[in-house]
Order: structure tokens, then C-alpha cells, then sequence
């Protein structure tokens, strides 16, 4: 209980004040034409139970996406402020990422123990109608095996997503919201042996809302929730080639 109120105080005095300034970032880079975002007629507003799936590559999506719930987030943001799905070491270990962990479930990458507990915690959010951005690819674009990753018909690619996010379409039934970025690795460029980079906002990017989805799910075998998995990735690239 008292872990709670604590969370909520944190949301209030830091959370929440720092997605009002993402919200007005994205904004002010949207207006200035460095952010792009296409089909924006598509994002469900004032809806729950969402999972946003997104491909990564760079470390700006945890920070940008959440944006994109501003109008929501501004009047009601117990009800509309979005959970993500970082990695732990990048994002919630660092002492200077304590202003967000009241929305973070982060991953232990290569801690399968650690990935099933987060999985359920995820269902418990999304039972309570909540909504959640994760990245499917469990890591950047840029770090997976060339011959593991998936390509669209116009050579766009993306990892193999891993099962779990057909594990919480199967679990919950929540509609998958699929988002392609673009660009934002110029934005913040990946560099090898260091976090972050610095930031080149005279780079531009896109962000390309697609079609909420539903699948529809009968029974919760394993085998099945990796062929949803693949079958989102395949929208995702879809959407990519737009």
C-alpha cells in the first residue's frame, strides 16, 4: 500500500510534469518539421487497453512514443499516461531515469525468469484497461543477427519479435496499435560502447500510425503466440513500406 502511494506521489511531482515537456517537444519538433507523423486520423484516441507495438531503432522511442498520448494524458493522466517496456540497464537502473519509473516495467534482457514476471505484470495493466508501449524486437534494430531479421518488400527491416507479445494478445484480447519510426537514429545515433549520443535534431524523422488490430484468439498454446508475434511483425512492415 505504501508502495503505491509513493508511486503516485512520484507520478505527480515528477512523471507527469516531464510528459507535459515530451508532450510539447514532440509537439514544437512537429511544427518545426523535424517529426513527421503520418495517418495520424488512426490513433484511437480516448480508448484503452492498448498495446502499442513499435519497431527501435534508436534509444529516443521510449521517450518519444509516450508523447503521442498527450491530449489524453494532459486532462486524465491516471487513466491515459502509458506504460513502457524499456530495457533495465539503459533505462530504469540509471539513477537519473527515476522521474519515469512509475510508468516503467522494465526487461532484464537474457533473464527469461525476470521476462515471464514482467510479462504478467504487463497483463495485469492491460487487464485494468491500461495502455502499454513495448518493442517487440527485445532490443535496436541495428544489434540483431542479420540472418534473423525480417525485410519488407522495399527493404525496411525489422527482428523477429519474440513470442511474448502474442503471449498478451492471446492472455488479454487488447487491440495492437502498430507504429513504424523512421529517422530517429539520425536523430540520436547509435554509438558503440556509449549510451547516448548527442542529439541532432536538425536530422529529420517519421512516425507512421497504423490500423488498430484485433486478432481473434482461441486458445492460449504457446506455438500460437509466436505465430501472432510473426504476424504483427508482418503488419509492422507493412506499415513500414506505406
Amino acid at each position: 500500500m505504501k508502495e503505491k502511494i509513493k508511486d503516485k506521489v512520484m507520478f505527480l511531482l515528477f512523471t507527469y510534469p516531464v510528459g507535459i515537456l515530451l508532450g510539447i517537444g514532440l509537439f514544437l519538433l512537429r511544427i518545426s518539421k523535424r517529426i513527421r507523423i503520418m495517418s495520424p486520423e488512426r490513433f484511437p484516441r480516448r480508448k484503452r487497453k492498448i498495446i502499442v507495438v513499435s519497431n527501435h531503432p534508436s534509444l529516443l522511442e521510449p521517450m518519444l512514443l509516450p508523447a503521442l498520448f498527450f491530449r489524453e494524458y494532459l486532462f486524465s493522466p491516471f487513466k491515459y499516461a502509458p506504460w513502457s517496456v524499456p530495457d533495465r540497464h539503459n533505462y530504469y537502473d540509471k539513477w537519473y531515469w527515476f522521474f519515469a519509473r512509475p510508468r516503467l516495467l522494465p526487461v532484464e534482457r537474457g533473464n527469461n525468469r525476470a521476462g515471464m514476471k514482467v510479462l504478467l505484470r504487463i497483463k495485469e495493466v492491460l487487464d485494468k484497461k491500461g495502455i502499454i508501449i513495448i518493442f517487440p524486437e527485445a532490443g535496436r534494430t541495428f544489434k540483431g543477427n542479420p540472418s534473423d531479421m525480417l525485410e519488407s518488400r522495399r527493404g525496411k527491416k525489422l527482428r523477429r519479435f519474440k513470442p511474448g507479445v502474442g503471449w498478451l494478445v492471446i492472455k488479454t484480447r487488447a487491440t495492437i496499435l502498430p507504429v513504424w519510426v523512421e529517422g530517429t537514429d539520425k536523430m540520436l545515433p547509435n554509438r558503440a560502447g556509449r549510451l547516448f549520443s548527442h542529439p541532432r535534431f536538425s536530422e529529420k524523422a517519421i512516425i507512421k500510425i497504423g490500423n488498430p488490430v484485433r486478432f481473434k484468439t482461441n486458445g492460449n498454446r504457446v506455438v500460437k503466440a509466436g505465430k501472432i508475434a510473426d504476424a504483427i511483425a508482418n503488419i509492422l512492415l507493412q506499415l513500414a513500406d506505406e
